[in-house]
């Protein structure tokens, strides 16, 4: 039998008489004691009442990735050399607490770690065993399997992301690059989605457990952007943690940073960030050693990054090294997939609610003509607020009362009887051909369009042009 062949099971340290130090030696070195200890599936590290590692079972030296046994070794010197960063915990422990987590330091894979202290009779002190609970068997157990894959919910979640066939192909060809570390960036507006793309890339692209951080990098102080990101070490500044802490990087190893809203670093904290890009260490603040850190880097924004970096505002050798593959993810409502998103968000509330959420035909109507503005991010609000006024089917006067307000203003604009269609821009025709009053009347609209939004790329998201078409027509001399 291997461990992974052990149905998942709890092993508990039932309170006990104290025995002396040499009856406790005596077990931890038996026979029966070591055979049963190596079959678990999960860590056992026990340490003696001198901080000596007297025992590690199978288990923990294999997830250790120690080159050599190091039972009789100072715990210091184990933690010195093994994968296990369990500097936090110790910490924690020191504090009263029994529970908490230990992160592998090349994998990123995370423990669930608890302690018991075996008193050891007529002493204060005792030996301390450490069990460290690796969550894939616990995955394994109740798959019935023990192959890694990722768990359901994460499936679930990740199957039930719609895209259209052009942004499917891209998210594909995304994921692959993402599986030979090439970096991905997410380029849309805010509330498209980027967030739960880039979470569908990380679960479709590597093995469940790593972990994912998401940095919201325009969260973040400028004057701590660098402590937060890089950690710091202790007494690295006024203020800073007793024990120091681990930056974002450095808790992403082994799995992928997602670093949100990228327009927003601080353009002095920028080369920095850059040489972790480029040969993949980080030198937390006030510290003098580097550390190498292995993690896989997607990023997002919805600021123009070419734009800035002529502007100064962001460094071009950066932005090369973020978009080694660009995803432009398309406006809610230029999706052709807009109303099966939609009947998607829908049905999640009707599930969530335990009864269905359905619409009526003028509802669903005034939804589809809706630009959403806010995207995905704005649709779900005008679910969420359904599913809270409405009963089983949702009609027009159970929209949020901001669509009212629309389409109030909508209806000031549509030409009636009493009311000619005035707001078409008047064009003087006389001694003008059909091409010159073409011509004025686009710049009328390009014009009204840039004094209104005070910007040529919003201009060109409204009038559903690029923005070199805004440039051309603006810029074109006069007859």
């Amino acid at each position: 039998m291997t461990p992974g062949d052990i149905p998942q099971f709890y092993l508990g340290v039932r309170g006990a008489e104290a025995l002396s130090r040499e009856a406790w030696e005596q077990n931890f070195q038996s026979a029966q004691f070591r055979a049963f200890a190596n079959l678990l599936p999960d860590g056992l590290m026990i340490v003696d009442p001198d901080e000596v590692v007297v025992f590690l079972n199978t288990a923990a030296e294999r997830s250790a990735r120690l080159a050599s046994p190091f039972e009789s070794q100072a715990l210091s010197t184990f933690l010195r050399f093994s994968d296990f960063d369990m500097d936090d915990f110790l910490a924690s422990a020191e504090r009263g607490h029994a529970q908490g987590l230990v992160r592998a330091k090349i994998s990123g894979k995370v423990y669930q770690a608890s302690r018991r202290v075996l008193v050891v009779a007529g002493s204060a002190s005792g030996f301390t065993v450490y069990f460290l609970r690796d969550p894939e068997n616990q995955d394994r157990a109740k798959r019935g399997m023990t192959g890694r894959s990722i768990s359901a919910g994460d499936q679930k979640e990740s199957a039930r992301l719609l895209f259209p066939d052009g942004l499917k192909t891209q998210i594909d060809q995304a994921v692959r690059a993402y599986a030979r570390n090439f970096r991905i960036l997410l380029l849309g507006e805010s509330g498209v989605g980027k967030t739960a793309i880039a979470r569908h890339i990380h679960l479709t692209g590597g093995e469940r457990g790593r972990p994912f951080v998401h940095v919201n990098c325009g969260s973040i102080p400028e004057t701590l952007f660098e402590s937060e990101m890089f950690g710091y070490e202790r007494g690295a500044f006024t203020g800073a943690l007793q024990a120091g802490k681990r930056g974002y990087i450095e808790s992403a190893a082994g799995g992928t940073l997602f670093l949100d809203e990228i327009g927003e670093i601080p353009l002095s904290s920028q080369p920095k960030l850059l040489k972790f890009l480029e040969d993949g260490t980080i030198q937390p603040v006030g510290s003098s050693v580097s550390k190498k850190i292995d993690t896989r880097v997607i990023t997002a924004t919805n600021r123009d990054l070419t734009e800035m970096t002529r502007q100064g505002g962001f460094r071009k050798d950066l932005l090369y090294r973020l978009s080694t593959f660009p995803v432009e993810i398309p406006l809610l409502r230029n999706r052709p997939d807009k109303a099966e998103i939609l009947d998607m968000m829908l049905e999640r509330a009707s599930q969530e609610r335990g009864a269905p959420l359905r619409l009526s035909a003028s509802c669903r109507a005034i939804l589809m003509r809706h630009p959403f503005p806010g995207n995905l991010r704005e649709m779900k609000s005008v679910v969420d607020y359904i599913d809270i006024v409405a009963a089983d089917v949702a009609s027009p006067e159970h929209l949020p009362p901001s669509f009212s307000r629309v389409q109030n203003a909508a209806a000031e604009l549509l030409p009636t009887a009493a009311t000619p269609q005035t707001a078409m821009p008047e064009i003087e025709p006389a001694g003008r051909t059909l091409k010159d009053m073409a011509r004025a009347f686009e710049e009328r609209i390009i014009n009204e369009a840039l004094d209104r939004l005070g910007s040529k790329r919003a201009a060109a998201k409204e009038l559903g042009v690029d923005i070199a078409t805004i440039v051309r027509k603006t810029n074109r001399p006069s007859d």
